[in-house]
This record gives structure tokens, sequence and C-alpha cells, in this order.
């Protein structure tokens, strides 16, 4: 084993866009997801763990992914980006836990799913807790006797495509055991002296890297200037876009996709995520009228998109940022959906191209330690404030989780909802997941402080997603001549 060999045995660098949720982390920005999967345990008893089966059952399936047996460790000087370290003694007593729930509904749960989704997690050990609820009944339309598993683990991981496809393989009968390591020996010296050898390397790349940059900034001006994609202007700000307090709520309803195929088929060129989006930008608009703080302008919503089918990336997170028009400011409902369509087109074609995608990849060639410094001085530059212009207001997330082949001890998936906690500027989120029998679940997480009466939202939201299907079926119902002459 060759010197630079040594340096690095035992040692996994963390990518820049992995590292940026680190870095990012604070108790106004929690960098971490919480995903619930429900089992119908009703005829599979054994599904409902105790405490000391739930950690043999997650002992059994460690080596699933690296996160399960590593931790984050940091550089010393912070003149790299941190360093996936294997733990060679899990306490698995600290991640995974059981809870029996005696009552029926969502009430039991609430303050169970508020502490995890608004707890910092602990990045001095493994980023991962399971949490296995087990005896709940009355949630997400599902009938029965349910087991709900709550995955929490930290965004430096990878994002939801790329957990969908470790959570594939734990909630299967597959099992793969970890992969006993040794303490890693001298690894503070190790790490310094790596970092401290590989600085002259990354400043030189950096600056290698400054002609490119720039004119992948120029193409970025030029690209929007001759408009190849819709240029958004700033819109007012909301009361989601202010500090979040510490308290958040999360809670999941059924949709149904019938529904919002409904709507997406009385608009031509609509996708069922345009129907979604225009759906939930409505009962936000609801939501802010009955509040007295009618939208002056109209609400944006940040959509993520996976950009696997686009980049190879190293990191665990590839996605893009779209913000896409909601266009609460149109009165006719179906038009909206149109011009949510047009909107998300322009969004996918923004970033999808080169000089976008280019210009992006910037973050990729800026030495960590300069990385961390523009992450601070952003950080503590941003004012909060919701009276300040924007140009996003909500996340609305399609995620790709699924319910299709995941079973625990046999007892099959029949529902998954979660998401992100509530953050600075981003006080309401948006999260759509998969069901049994072909419908959907909506989750929304909103910072108690600013949505103290959530079951309203719900209500709101449900009352949209009637008020545009009802819209859909003049549409349908109307006569084909009657279209032409209008």
């Amino acid at each position: 084993m060759g010197f630079a060999d040594w340096l690095t045995a035992g040692t996994r660098r963390i990518p820049s866009k992995d590292a940026e949720f680190i870095y990012g982390e604070n108790d106004g920005h929690l960098g971490h997801f919480v995903v619930v999967y429900v089992f119908d345990t009703t005829q599979f008893p054994d599904a409902e763990f105790t405490q000391e089966r739930a950690i043999e059952w997650v002992r059994a399936r460690l080596g699933h992914h690296h996160m399960f047996t590593h931790h984050i460790r940091r550089v010393p000087l912070g003149i790299d980006h941190p360093n996936w370290i294997p733990d060679p003694d899990i306490d698995l007593s600290a991640h995974v836990h059981v809870t029996a729930i005696d009552e029926p509904g969502w009430a039991p749960l609430e303050a169970h799913f508020s502490e995890l989704l608004c707890t910092r997690m602990d990045l001095t050990r493994p980023p991962w807790e399971l949490h296995f609820f087990t005896g709940v009944s009355g949630i997400v339309d599902q009938p029965g006797r349910l087991t709900a598993v709550a995955l929490k683990a930290h965004h430096s991981v990878g994002d939801g495509l790329g957990v969908l496809q470790t959570v594939e393989k734990v909630f299967s009968d597959a099992t793969a055991p970890p992969i006993a390591v040794r303490p890693a020996r001298f690894l503070r010296a190790r790490l310094t002296a790596r970092s401290v050898s590989g600085f002259p390397r990354q400043v030189i790349r950096f600056a290698k890297s400054i002609p490119g940059n720039r004119a992948a900034d120029r193409a970025l001006k030029e690209a929007e200037a001759s408009g190849d994609w819709l240029v958004q202007s700033e819109q007012p700000g909301i009361r989601f876009n202010g500090k979040v307090s510490g308290s958040g709520a999360m809670v999941p309803i059924t949709l149904s996709t019938e529904s919002l195929r409904r709507i997406r088929g009385a608009v031509p060129g609509a996708t069922v995520n345009d129907a979604l989006l225009a759906v939930v930008g409505n009962a936000l608009a609801a939501y802010l009228a009955e509040k007295g703080e009618p939208h002056r302008g109209s609400l944006v919503a940040m959509v993520p998109r996976s950009m696997r089918k686009l980049e190879e990336w190293e990191s665990g997170n590839q996605l893009a940022i779209m913000n896409v028009d909601t266009h609460t400011d149109t009165p006719d409902l179906l038009e909206r959906v149109a011009r949510v369509a047009e909107s998300s087109r322009s969004e996918k074609a923004r970033t999808s191209h080169i000089a976008v995608r280019r210009s992006a990849a910037v973050i990729d060639s800026l030495p960590p330690l300069m990385m961390r410094m523009f992450m601070y001085v952003r950080r503590n530059a941003v004012t909060f404030d919701p009276q300040r212009s924007r140009h996003r207001h909500t996340m609305i997330s399609n995620v790709a989780f699924g319910v299709a082949s995941l079973t625990l001890e046999g007892a099959p998936s029949v529902a998954v909802f979660g998401g992100q906690p509530p953050v600075d500027g981003d006080g309401l989120r948006h999260f759509l997941a998969a069901a049994a029998g072909g419908d959907v679940t909506l989750t929304v997480m909103a910072d108690r402080a600013m949505m103290p009466d959530t079951d309203r939202y719900i209500e709101l939201i449900r009352a949209s997603l009637a008020e545009f299907e009802s819209a859909a079926a003049g549409r349908t119902d109307q006569d084909p001549s009657d279209e032409i002459a209008s």
C-alpha cells in the first residue's frame, strides 16, 4: 500500500453536493428527511416487533447501505470535505426504537412524528434512525391493523430516488449483514495530512476552472436573454417565508389519483403533477385569504427534479430545483392548469439547458474551505422576512417513493408518506408519494407557529381538488361543437 492509499484507507470523501447539506445544517435549517412506510399487519403478527426483535431484524440488513455503518467525520482545519468513517461498534439501541400505539387515528402518532420531524440529528454517529410504531389503525384511509416504520436519515446520504433504492432492499427478504471493520488507526493524523497535502491541488483546480465558470455564467445569461425559458419575476412573500419556530406538524392525507387524472385529461398537455401543483396552490391561496392575508401576486412552488437521466454525478443528491408558477392570479381554473403546465415545461427546459447545468456544476470546483465560507456568509446575510419579495413560496415535491413489492416479515406496504422539516424561508412543504390501490398520499409539513390549524388547510386541499375536478367535469361534458365555437 502506497502512502497516498494509506492516507485514504477506510475513509470515503463526501462529494460537494452532499457536503452542502452538512455545512448548511443549523437549528433553522435541519438537513434530514423522514419517510414513513405503512404495512398491513392484520394477518402478519410476526411483523409487530418488540425492541429486541426489531434490533435483530435491522442488524441483519445493515450491509444494504453505508449510512447504517458509517458516521460523518469532519476534517481538521476544515480545508477538505467531511468523510464517511466506518463505525466498528454501533449501538443499535440508539438507532432502533419500537413504540406500541393503543388508540386509533392520527392523534396518538402526531407528537411522535412532530418530534422526529423537528429534532436535529446527531451527526457524530451514523445519521439514521428506524422507528417502528405497532398497533396503528385508522390512518391514510387504510383499514385493519398497521405498523408504521419511520426512516429518519440525513440528506447528505442521498436524495429521494437514492434512498428509495436502499429502502427496496431493506424491506425485502434480502439480508445483508455488515462487513466487519477494524477501528481506523491514526485517523485524525491521516485526515489532516491528506487535507493539507491536497489543499494546493484544490486551489490550482479552482484557478483552472475560473475561465470555464465565467463562460458558463455568460452562456447562462445569453440563454436567458434569448428566451430559451420563461423568466419569472419576484413575487411578494407570505407568512411561510419567515423564520421557523422549531415546532412542526406532519399530516398525511390520501388523494384520488383518478381525480387528478380527470383534471389532467381536461387540459391538453398537462400532467398529473401539473394538476397537483394547481390544486395545492389554490388551497394555499385560499388559506392565506382566510387569514386576512390575500396574496397580491402568484404563488410559486419549489419543485425538486431528478437529474439522473441527464447527468452522471458522483453525489447521492442528484437534484435540480425548479420554480414553477402555480398562477393563482388566473381566475379560470382549467386555464390555470394549462399555465402551470407551461411553466413546468419552461422550468424543465431551463434545468435541462447545458448552460444551467454547467453553472450548477461550479460548486464542484470550489475548494471546500471557500464553499464553507460562502455558505456561512450567505446564511448570515439572508433575512427571512415574509414581506420580502422572493422567487418561491413553498415546496411541492412529487417524491419517487412507492409501495410496490415492499414487505415487513410478509406484511405488504400499503402507503408511504413523509418529507423534510420546515426550514427558515420555507415553513410549509408538500410531498406526494404512492399508496395502495393506485391512490397517492400528500404529506403536509408545516411550522406550527405559521400554521396552527393544519386540519383547516387539509380541508382546503380537499375542497380545492373537488373544485378543479368539477371544472374538469364541465369541460369533459361540453359538447365538441360548443368547444370549437368558443
